[in-house]
């Protein structure tokens, strides 16, 4: 999401209120006992707003925050920098936080617990060598994970404050649309932005990555304003339908279709059958797909919910 379309505070953000209020609540009450924020983790799906929350929490609380991602953090040494920058009250967000090495997870709890670094300092040829404590200041981590059983448990339950990331609602995401449309000068009606929003799976990335492309649709073929006609043959572009089925989507309902008329259908026969790894289809392919009602996982495999199916548009439905 571009810095023009992230909201900067708490007031700003539409969506996710039951963590927003929480939020508050956490901010208000660590100002009044003049403390610094409770760890805090945001767990779900990708392209929820986890990072813009992250910022606006930052914003709110009046600190500075320093940004890492989970994924470069594989040795002790790596998260140093980081550490050795924090000031009082500030926040360090690790982005992807499952992807930060297991054992710098484990390296991490007497950091966030004791706000204390131990420096181990190898043994040479004429010493013994010695371990070096440094004294933190007291500071919030922010993680955000798709993934969150991957941490280790003693590290996750360092994390007072945990939040799910739910996916956004059609209105919620209109609303969204709505404000961002007018930050970009597009001109595009309310029936325009209520078809990006229908297809943009609940998620705000999604539907500003959509409008960023019927902007540039807009531009590139000298049209004054798009309408819903307009609007979806852009959309249609991309390979996407009006309820955010993208090809990956629509070949695996096909798929599950074909192999589940006698018994449900494993992982694994999908992997074969798609040629796609199993975290694709656990994780990004299989929560919306669930969450909207198309299939169901049972403890046998997959089976699709043939009553919700039935009625969804297919690739040549909504290409005629």
């Amino acid at each position: 999401m571009s810095n023009l379309l992230r909201p900067d505070n708490f007031d700003n953000i539409i969506g996710q209120e039951e963590i927003i209020n929480n939020l508050k609540i956490s901010v208000a009450s660590a100002n009044k006992r003049n403390d610094v924020l409770q760890h805090c983790l945001f767990y779900g799906n990708a392209g929820l707003g986890k990072t813009t929350i992250a910022r606006a929490l930052a914003n709110e609380l009046g600190i500075d925050i320093q940004i890492a991602n989970g994924a470069s953090l594989s040795t002790n040494r790596d998260v140093l920098p980081y550490l050795m920058k924090l000031k009082e009250g500030s926040i360090l967000f690790i982005d992807e936080i499952h992807r930060v090495n297991k054992k710098v997870q484990e390296y991490l709890l007497t950091v966030i617990e004791d706000f204390r670094l131990d420096i181990v300092i190898p043994a040479g040829k004429k010493d013994f060598g010695e371990t070096i404590t440094i004294d933190l200041p007291k500071f919030c981590l922010v993680g955000a994970t798709t993934e969150m059983g991957d941490l280790v448990q003693p590290f996750l339950d360092r994390f007072k404050l945990k939040h799910f990331m739910r996916f956004y609602s059609s209105d919620e995401l209109l609303l969204m649309l709505k404000g961002n449309s007018s930050k970009l000068k597009v001109n595009i009606s309310e029936e325009g932005l209520n078809v990006i929003a229908k297809a943009s799976r609940g998620t705000p990335r999604i539907a500003n990555s959509f409008l960023e492309w019927v902007r540039d649709y807009q531009i590139a073929n000298n049209l004054q304003g798009l309408e819903k006609e307009q609007v979806t043959t852009a959309i249609k572009m991309q390979g996407i339908d009006e309820n955010g089925l993208n090809p990956i989507d629509r070949d695996y309902l096909s798929v599950l279709e074909k192999l589940s008329k006698e018994s449900p259908v494993g992982v694994n026969t999908l992997c074969s059958a798609l040629s796609l790894d199993k975290n694709t289809i656990e994780q990004k392919i299989e929560p919306w797909l669930i969450q909207q009602g198309y299939i169901s996982k049972t403890p046998k495999g997959r089976i699709l919910v043939e009553k919700d199916t039935k009625d969804a548009p297919t690739l040549a439905d909504f290409f005629t």
